[in-house]
C-alpha cells in the first residue's frame, strides 16, 4: 500500500472514531441533563392557600377507584386565581365552603395543588 493511500486511510478512520466519540458526549451530556432536570423538579415547596370552594363534580376518566371514592373541586383562591383538586369523598366539600388547599411549586416551575 502506498503511503499517501495510508495517510488518507488512516485519517477516515480517526474521523470516524472522533465522530463516535462526540455522538457518545452528546448522548451523555442529554442523559446527564434528563437527570438534572428530573431533579429540579422533584424539589418542591408547598405553601398553604386559602380559597372558597366554587364547584363539586365527578371525577372525568381516571380508575373506577378513583370515580368512585374521589371528587373534583374547582376552588376560587382569595388571590383570584381558579384551581382545581381532587379530593376524597369523605372529606364532604360544598359549594360556598371555605378550604385550605396545598400549592406546590416545583423546581422547574410548575404549580400542582392538592387537598389537604
Amino acid at each position: 500500500m502506498r503511503e499517501e493511500i495510508r495517510l488518507k486511510f488512516d485519517r477516515q478512520l480517526r474521523i470516524a472514531r472522533l465522530k463516535k466519540a462526540a455522538l457518545g458526549v452528546a448522548a451523555a451530556a442529554v442523559i446527564a441533563g434528563g437527570f438534572w432536570f428530573a431533579g429540579l423538579d422533584a424539589s418542591v415547596e408547598t405553601h398553604r392557600v386559602a380559597g372558597v370552594v366554587e364547584a363539586v363534580g365527578p371525577i372525568v376518566g381516571g380508575s373506577s377507584v378513583a370515580t368512585e371514592h374521589g371528587l373534583s373541586v374547582g376552588v376560587l383562591l382569595h388571590d383570584g386565581r381558579h384551581v382545581h383538586v381532587t379530593a376524597s369523598k369523605a372529606t364532604d366539600p360544598h359549594v360556598g365552603d371555605a378550604v385550605n388547599i396545598a400549592e406546590h411549586v416545583h423546581g422547574t416551575g410548575r404549580v400542582t395543588y392538592s387537598w389537604r
